[in-house]
């Protein structure tokens, strides 16, 4: 990788900005500069004094290896015979021989190993914790508190607790009512939690700091204040309004000019609407138009009407004009008034979270750097330094276009004392076209402003691009190149459009090839499309394989997790493997939110949250929605499930309420047909409940509790995952690459249509002492004022940028080919698809095959790939929590061997029911590490000998139904758990039990106490059996 030419070859400036599109080595030009600060002297400690910052932790792994990998290759005698291109320019930008760079790495190397604590390559995060608990006396903090990581828990708790409160105290509790009539009175659900929960994450959003912290004081008398001082001023408006139509309205009639003679009666009506209590809309469109154009009158009108009229011209003006103002006031009161309970809610979220973070001595991560800034900001850099006992003269930060508004100013002290130095410097890495997360602080503009030399340092910044693409083959940078360039038209902003006119003009690697496909499916509506994508995706699929691309070369990037979750499961369905680590989350699947609504409903009958998830998912294109959702929120239970039953099921609540958490997921599963095709989601759903029961009581509410708190943890994925498809969202994949990206749905609006919240400032003597008050963004906000249109197309020009930001990290990320299945319906409303559209169109570019074009040419795959293991069709397991990982965590090390096997052995068991699962549970077994390879043959020899045994006839076989480690919970409350029984015709059964230690009576007493509980359940024990587990198989039939 070459970026020589990007370097500035003198000594040590102190302010670099490294400008870096996608895929043009930044990280190389990030650890070549800080392999130069640590090797440009012969002081191996000098790593101590230089802070690296990135944003993830995978990031900073990535970087200490990146630097720890190079000291090492550095330090061999190898480099001296056969120098890399990273040696080469180390050496010239430190003008020494190429043996002292090789000493230096070598005592560099060693001192960082032996004081490894002092490689200060970390997150922003861990910077900031570190800060926080060194200041956390005047930060007002135990020095014992704990961090907290789960902002949405903590955030979940503050509302329940909230809502609880509601009776207790008499103002809280009427806005809360009065929430509950609005929401009512709209035709909306009562039930305000959805709504404080929507509205909980701004609490600890970095975008709404300075105004959640002006309003710190806020009382609930002062919320009812506020909602006073609204309506007063909303009924001056109407009142202005009602007099002035009254008056204007009067002398009209008193003209004598005939009704009739009024175009449309416009006038007249507008007139009129204006003395109501509610005077909406007016002046109207119309008679804003006629009034414009002369034409109030109709044109038959007489010449004495004409004349009457001509009269009352500067009145009717005067009137249009007193009236638009106040109609203007009076929405954007009402646009105020709409958010008013929310917005008090807001803050009572806020202070009931600190409540509760200061009870359980915790602390959000998410609150630090609010917390900082307060506190840090005041005091002198050095003393910031002296208590952190350290003193860094060099800093790098990456990423730097996600840094958010508050983590800037408390890194400013640090870096303003470091570029205070002649010998000191800071580096900055970063691409505000990469910018896609200013929903969680990020803000670009901060980057853009540098780059153009605004900067809080007495220094100007020597800003560097690197202007090659190291990663894409030559048509994909070139494709890209023009594609953005044309985009940037949808931007307004001159520093927004230069992003991508200028910065987006990327310089090929001279890499020949590389292809870019767009596909465009059909159908009018999303729900049309959306089956057209999925299959667009699997052919797509399937031609990158015909041209020799292994699975594991291509990733299917998504714009939500829902779109991932379409995907996976549709993938599933046509037995492809596919890895993800964040689309195959058991909580994005609808199924189990389905089954865990269910099981919510066991709790609180009424629970309208649980029923609208129900109602939506057995919502058909045949039935009115609103008489759907209004019938079925509303009636009692039993007629709930007559409802949801229709003429297709046979689904009885009662049956549901007499059976255990997981025999009752299995009946909603099985009577309400959720499991038409594979869904790994509910098996892993389903195998979650299995573990919680093998711990914990079944006990309904404590396993909704257990959920919640890992909902965002547990996932699944495939027992072999060696040649699998990689699944993620766009935003997950920043930073990485792939041979060969797939993007379906891609139809994203370029601006949302959803309303956004915003703050906008007010008069505090207007406004009950409130200096900023929350409104929804929306048309009709920009409309009230020339001020709040500015605000509403600024932050739609925003949303815009960030958009395009978004299309443009998923176009960067293949190396080889880029395959987009997008729609070609252009409309009003700009979209990636009109992007695309107006894109092939506008470039000529050829057909492919029907409804897709191309940019270059699709070829063979040349890549090396190493050879896979063939695997047989998807077997799904959870991702965490198995039952290896915690049974096995939890043996002691000094644990015998036998008993070691005999848990192994008992795990591969669970997971064969037929004969053919053996290969199956073996390979699961090996890649969990539970069996090395030198054991594979033999248990699996062991296993065939089991399985085929003449005398277990009746178990690995689809006569009967086997259940393995399945819990039976007897009439007194006692659970127990055999290894495997299986259910025959004519309600017998038969009971296996493994055993690997030498026979006992105990064992015999284990069985028999399985047959009498299945006997009190209604079977007939057909035979009894304990199989033995030692080189070889041997049985006991107990009788």
């Amino acid at each position: 990788m070459k970026t020589t030419q990007a370097i500035k070859q003198n000594a040590h400036p102190s302010f670099i900005i490294y400008d870096a599109s996608a895929g043009s080595g930044k990280t190389y030009s990030l650890v070549r500069s800080y392999l130069q600060a640590i090797l440009h002297t012969n002081r191996p400690e000098n790593y101590q004094s230089i802070l690296a910052i990135t944003f993830t932790n995978k990031a900073a792994h990535e970087m200490k290896t990146r630097v720890l990998t190079q000291l090492n290759e550095f330090s061999s005698k190898k480099i001296l015979l056969e120098p890399t291109e990273m040696f080469h320019e180390i050496v010239k930008q430190c003008g020494v021989d190429k043996e002292v760079i090789h000493q230096r790495a070598a005592k560099a190397l060693h001192h960082i190993l032996q004081n490894y604590g002092h490689f200060s390559i970390t997150t922003i995060d861990s910077l900031t914790h570190q800060i926080v608990r060194t200041f956390a006396r005047d930060l007002g903090l135990s020095s014992t508190f704990e961090v907290m990581l789960e902002t949405d828990l903590l955030l979940e708790q503050a509302v329940d607790l909230l809502i609880e409160q509601t009776g207790e105290n008499k103002q809280q509790t009427k806005i809360l009512t009065d929430f509950v009539i609005q929401k009512a009175s709209d035709n909306k659900s009562w039930d305000v939690s959805i709504d404080l929960n929507n509205i909980a994450p701004l609490v600890y959003n970095e975008n709404h700091y300075n105004q959640l912290r002006e309003m710190n004081d806020k009382s609930w008398n002062d919320f009812l204040t506020l909602q006073k001082k609204i309506q007063i001023q909303k009924t001056v408006c109407v009142e202005a309004m009602n007099k002035g139509s009254e008056q204007l309205y009067k002398k009209v009639i008193d003209s004598g000019i005939e009704e009739g003679s009024f175009s449309y009666k416009e006038l007249i009506k507008q007139l009129q609407k204006g003395q109501s209590s509610n005077p909406t809309s007016i002046p109207s469109k119309r008679l804003l138009s006629l009034n414009e154009n002369n034409q109030i009158l109709k044109k038959s009108a007489s010449q004495s009407e004409q004349s009457a009229l001509a009269s009352m011209q500067g009145d009717i003006d005067q009137w249009i004009e007193v009236v638009t103002l106040q109609q203007k006031t009076l929405n954007l009161l009402q646009l105020i008034d709409k958010q008013r309970v929310p917005f008090s809610a807001l803050h009572a979220i806020y202070k009931t979270a600190q409540d509760l973070q200061k009870n359980q001595d915790k602390r959000l991560l998410s609150s630090f750097n609010p917390l900082l800034f307060e506190t840090i900001s005041e005091l002198p850099t050095p003393f910031v330094y002296e208590r952190l006992g350290v003193k860094y003269s060099q800093i790098f930060i990456d990423e730097f276009q996600d840094t958010s508004l508050l983590q800037w100013k408390n890194l400013i002290p640090l870096l303003d004392n470091a570029i205070s130095s002649t010998d000191s410097s800071i580096l900055l890495v970063g691409d505000a076209k990469q910018s896609i997360y200013r929903w969680r602080g990020g803000y670009p503009e901060q980057f853009i402003d540098l780059t153009k030399g605004i900067t809080p340092f007495p220094i100007d910044p020597e800003v560097i691009r690197l202007p090659k693409n190291y990663r894409s083959q030559d048509t994909i940078v070139k494709t890209n190149n023009t594609f953005f360039r044309e985009s940037a038209a949808v931007l307004s902003s001159p520093d927004y459009q230069n992003l991508f006119k200028k910065g987006a003009d990327q310089e090929t690697n001279n890499n020949p090839g590389g292809a870019v496909t767009f596909t465009f499916v059909e159908g009018d509506t999303v729900e049309e499309r959306e089956p057209n994508y999925l299959e667009a995706t699997h052919q797509q699929l399937i031609d990158c394989e015909n041209r020799k691309y292994k699975r594991n070369e291509i990733c299917i990037l998504v714009r939500t997790r829902q779109q991932g979750v379409q995907i996976t499961e549709y993938l599933a369905e046509q037995k492809i493997d596919v890895i993800s680590a964040e689309t195959l989350l058991l909580s994005q699947s609808r199924k189990v939110n389905v089954l865990l609504s269910w099981l919510q409903l066991r709790i609180n009958q009424n629970n309208e949250e649980a029923r609208k998830v129900i109602l939506d998912y057995f919502f058909t294109d045949d039935q009115d929605q609103f008489i759907w959702d209004r019938e079925g929120l509303k009636k009692p239970i039993h007629q709930f499930v007559k409802q949801i039953n229709g003429d297709q099921y046979d689904f009885s609540f009662e049956r549901f309420l007499q059976k255990g958490i997981y025999e009752a997921v299995e009946y909603t599963i099985d009577t309400l047909n959720m499991a038409t095709a594979l869904c790994p989601y509910m098996s892993g759903f389903l195998e979650e409940i299995i573990e919680f029961t093998r711990n914990t009581a079944t006990d309904d509410k404590g396993f909704l509790s257990h959920w919640e708190m890992i909902k965002d943890k547990r996932s699944v994925r495939l027992t072999s995952k060696n040649n699998a498809v990689e699944v993620m969202t766009i935003h997950k994949a920043k930073g990485l690459e792939f041979p060969v990206v797939i993007f379906p749905f891609a139809e994203t609006k370029i601006v949302s249509s959803k309303p956004k919240t915003h703050w906008i400032d007010v008069p505090q003597d207007e406004f009950a002492g409130f200096s900023s008050l929350l409104v929804g963004l929306n048309k009709e906000f920009s409309e009230t004022s020339d001020s709040n249109h500015a605000i509403y197309e600024a932050v739609r020009e925003t949303q815009a940028l960030d958009a395009l930001n978004t299309l443009y990290v998923a176009m960067t990320r293949p190396e080889n080919e880029l395959h987009i299945i997008s729609h070609s319906q252009l409309n009003n409303s700009k979209s990636y698809a009109d992007l695309f559209w107006e894109f092939v169109n506008k470039n000529d570019l050829p057909k492919q095959k029907e409804n897709q074009f191309i940019s270059g040419k699709l070829t063979t795959s040349q890549r090396v790939s190493a050879e896979l293991k063939p695997t047989k069709a998807t077997r799904w397991i959870t991702n965490a929590s198995v039952a290896t990982t915690i049974r096995k965590s939890q043996q002691s090390k000094n644990q015998d061997n036998a008993v070691d096997f005999g848990y192994v052995f008992h795990e591969i068991m669970s997971r064969i029911y037929v004969k053919t699962d053996v290969e199956d549970a073996i390979q699961y077994a090996y890649n969990q590490g539970n069996i090395g390879i030198d054991q594979v043959d033999e248990l699996t020899k062991l296993i065939d000998e089991l399985v085929n045994h003449n005398e277990l006839g009746h178990f690995f076989n689809s006569k009967g139904t086997q259940y393995n480690e399945r819990t039976l919970l007897s009439t007194e409350g006692i659970s127990l758990r055999p290894d495997s029984f299986v259910v025959l015709p004519n309600k017998e059964a038969a009971i296996l039990d493994y055993k690997t230690g030498k026979p006992r009576p105990a064992h015999e007493d284990q069985l028999n106490e399985y047959a009498s509980l299945l006997d009190k359940l209604g079977y007939t024990i057909k035979k009894k059996t304990i199989v033995y587990i030692g080189k070889t198989v041997s049985l006991k039939h107990i009788y």
